[in-house]
């Protein structure tokens, strides 16, 4: 069931000029037709659309807007075609362009429509023009002309109507650079008359070039004569001419007839384009409004954050928002306050908001906001009088509100500007008042203006009605604009007309004429306002602090940052400074490695003694830095007390494992690392948890694969390779390879690069275990592993570096 607005609400509500602010943003005809022909939709096209035109937005955003040059309406070109007729070469140009922008338009929503998945209805509804396509895209160029490359016959002739055309204009051109054309030319120009070139000679010299007159100028001092010389090729010419429009005739006919057959498609597809166009005009729209994609509710109800007046925000953008609740704790808004406070405005912003709803648009309010679904809209806002019908402004609005009654219900939104006005006003406020309860009792939504006092008393008494009022300045008399919610407001009629300059006389009896009763109520609700600004202020004020607070806070944590970050620079400079001296020692053992391929045994001894000096200045460091980090929570291992089921901590790993065996005869010590790699190790290579080691505690089960311990240290993660973090060892020796590894593991280390891989390749396994073995000891690997499927397998090691 379609939703129900009178033509007259859409207009006092302005919406046609919504409307054309849209149109004005679509960027074709068919588009403009589209948008300035919406409906309102059911639900699931409600949702769509708007969907559809946050992710336009999106694409917008991201420089991804869909390209729609080219299409235009071709619906009145088709349905010609389909009766037998043929398209000149412009239409069919246009009707090319068509085809090749749904061509683009298809191409675009495929690449979009994962990301943005409103975009698939359109992809898949669109159909795909390709055959008609390869007929008429190549038949066609760019500039409008039929293709001589697609239609050799018109190559043919064009070439020889060239050359025809260029020999009688080199013979005619000799006779007016001759002096015989000095003597018989009225002028010295080639021109054309019936099709035949001609010269212009004078009516005296007639005898002196044979040919045929062909014209005479209305003076008949100039003959258009044609030389017989010239007159084989002219015609010639004309044959040609006609043999090549008749030639393009049937090019046209023939093209023509597959568009006809191509018809249903072309013009389907033109729908889903200017639905497209529109949904873009309407996504343009919401960006110059600020609009965003409310939350649709079930219910019949609203929650606006922050909305404007559309039309208001374009001419200005600093527009006064509001937030509106309706339907949900209350049925009805009483609305009140001074006159200009823009009570009308917002009457309007309300019912627009749901109208716009009901088309799928953005509204002009934030995204937190909730819209129900009206499927009727009904207001009276102005006056209503009709001299032709011989109604009053109170006969007028009565006429309305009668619809309204009529057509009240549970999804109706009621609007209604100074409810019974014009009227004897206690017997006005009565009507009102029961005319609001009626409309409450048949549960639709309704907001509506007045300046009762007994209105307002309702809103008090019954839960079902809420006041609210547009703010005013009682100090500049002017009004804000900001709409409070549960506070009634006061007319200041006085106030205003004081500034409209009646004479103060006037002001001072109309204010002695007021009853106590008004004075005391409109005195109340002054109080009642200038609480609420004070409220205001004090809860702007506790805002402001709060934010104060927040950035403080924000200074500090950044602060505490930049320390912590400084510390971590001063220690990885100081890493830097073992990584130079390291790098030095490495260059030392390879002039050794490369000495000893060609040392005696003297050498060779000297070389031995090089390495062991530098291996124990290298432990020697790492042994300080390990103190340093683990001296609080590990200590030095017990050989004599250290059994398996102890957990120990691996030093080159910087991580825990668990004790397999311990062979004291040969000082070390064989773990179990991630519950199935097993290692040995030195037990001065491992460390003690302090306050005793940790064993399992052994239960009489059936037993099971040893399960793999909570690792202390960090993981390895998966890690992609890329030409920065890969160093590949493949076709070298192993000390090159090592050599080589070590050198590139430094420069990552140093670009703060944070994981590695390191390609040795499966081969016999040597090279394999000589590189994990060298990263067990390697001062730049806190851990490693083997690659798993997709890093490449047992063939790479994964290393997680150093920071």
């Amino acid at each position: 069931m379609g939703a129900y607005v009178p033509e007259k609400v859409k207009e006092v509500l302005e919406w046609p000029a919504v409307l054309q602010e849209i149109v004005s943003r679509c960027r074709t005809v068919p588009g403009k037709e589209a948008a300035a022909a919406m409906a309102p939709l059911e639900e699931p096209g409600i949702r769509a659309r708007l969907r559809k035109i946050t992710h336009l937005k999106e694409m917008r955003a991201r420089d991804r807007e869909i390209d729609l040059s080219g299409v235009s309406q071709i619906g009145p070109l088709l349905d010609r075609t389909e009766k037998g007729g043929a398209l000149t070469l412009e239409e069919l140009a246009a009707v090319r362009s068509f085809v090749m922008a749904s061509g683009r338009v298809r191409r675009a929503l495929a690449s979009a429509r994962a990301e943005y998945p409103s975009l698939e209805e359109d992809y898949r509804s669109l159909e795909d023009l390709k055959e008609l396509g390869d007929e008429i895209i190549p038949s066609i160029t760019d500039s409008g002309a039929l293709s001589d490359s697609r239609f050799p016959r018109l190559r043919e002739l064009r070439d020889s109507i060239f050359e025809i055309k260029r020999e009688i204009e080199k013979g005619l051109s000799e006779v007016t650079a001759s002096k015989q054309g000095e003597a018989i030319l009225q002028e010295k120009i080639i021109t054309r008359r019936s099709d035949r070139y001609a010269l212009l000679v004078k009516a005296n010299m007639r005898g002196k070039l044979p040919g045929n007159v062909l014209d005479a100028s209305s003076s008949g001092a100039t003959l258009y004569i044609e030389p017989d010389f010239i007159r084989p090729r002219n015609n010639e010419l004309i044959l040609r001419e006609r043999e090549l429009a008749a030639v393009i005739l049937r090019i046209l006919a023939a093209l023509s007839e597959r568009v006809a057959q191509w018809a249903p498609q072309l013009r389907w597809n033109g729908g889903i384009l200017a639905g497209l166009d529109l949904a873009s005009g309407a996504a343009r729209f919401s960006e110059d409004v600020r609009g965003s994609e409310p939350e649709i509710s079930g219910d019949a109800e609203m929650m606006l954050i922050a909305a404007r007046h559309p039309l208001l925000t374009l001419m200005n953008p600093s527009v006064v928002p509001n937030d509106v609740a309706l339907g949900s704790r209350y049925r009805c808004l009483i609305l009140s306050g001074a006159n200009t406070g823009g009570k009308t405005v917002l009457l309007k912003t309300i019912g627009l908001c749901a109208l716009m709803t009901l088309h799928g648009l953005h509204i002009p309010a934030s995204p937190d906001s909730r819209m129900g679904i009206f499927t009727g809209l009904l207001a009276d806002i102005g006056d209503d009088q009709n001299l032709s019908q011989s109604l009053s402004t109170f006969s007028g609005q009565l006429a309305v509100i009668r619809e309204m009654l009529q057509m009240a219900g549970r999804s109706t939104l009621i609007i209604i500007d100074e409810i019974v006005v014009g009227t004897n006003p206690r017997q006005g406020s009565a009507l009102a008042r029961a005319i609001l309860e009626e409309l409450v009792l048949r549960d639709s939504c309704i907001v509506a203006t007045t300046h009762y006092n007994e209105l307002k008393e309702l809103a008090s008494r019954d839960g079902r009605f809420m006041n609210a009022s547009v703010s005013f300045n009682l100090d500049s008399l002017k009004p804000d604009y900001l709409l409070h919610t549960g506070i009634p407001g006061t007319s200041y009629a006085l106030e205003i007309a004081r500034t409209c300059g009646l004479p103060e006389s006037v002001l001072e009896r109309a204010a002695g004429l007021l009853s106590a009763s008004d004075t005391d109520a409109d005195a109340l609700i002054e109080r009642m306002q200038r609480m609420e600004e004070a409220m205001r202020e004090e809860r702007d004020s506790l805002a402001s602090q709060a934010r104060l607070i927040r950035e403080e806070r924000g200074r500090m944590e950044a602060k505490e940052l930049g320390l912590r970050r400084r510390e971590q620079e001063l220690k990885r400079g100081e890493g830097i400074s073992f990584l130079d001296e390291l790098r030095e020692h490495r260059r030392e053992i390879a002039e050794t490695i490369r000495r000893l391929e060609h040392a005696d045994a003297g050498e060779a001894w000297r070389a031995y003694e090089t390495s062991r000096r530098i291996e124990a200045e290298v432990s020697g460091a790492l042994k300080e830095g390990e103190t340093e980090r683990y001296g609080g929570r590990y200590g030095p291992v017990d050989p004599a007390t250290l059994a398996p089921g102890d957990r120990v901590l691996v030093l080159s790993l910087e991580k825990e494992a668990e004790v397999a065996s311990v062979d004291r005869e040969r000082d070390s010590v064989t773990v179990l690392i991630g519950g199935n790699i097993t290692s040995r190790y030195r037990f001065a290579e491992l460390l003690s948890p302090l306050g005793g080691v940790t064993r399992p505690v052994k239960r009489a089960t059936a037993a099971k694969p040893p399960r793999e311990p909570e690792a202390s240290g960090p993981s390895v993660p998966t890690t992609i390779q890329t030409r920065y973090n890969t160093v590949d060892l493949r076709g070298l020796r192993v000390h090159e390879a090592l050599q080589k590894m070590e050198s590139h593991l430094d420069g990552m280390v140093r670009n703060g690069i944070n994981c590695a891989v390191v390609i040795h390749g499966h081969g016999t396994g040597a090279l394999r275990e000589a590189v994990r073995s060298a990263l067990h000891q390697s001062p730049y690997a806190m851990d490693f592993r083997a690659g798993e499927q997709g890093e490449g397998g047992d063939g790479v090691t994964i290393v997680l570096l150093r920071r």
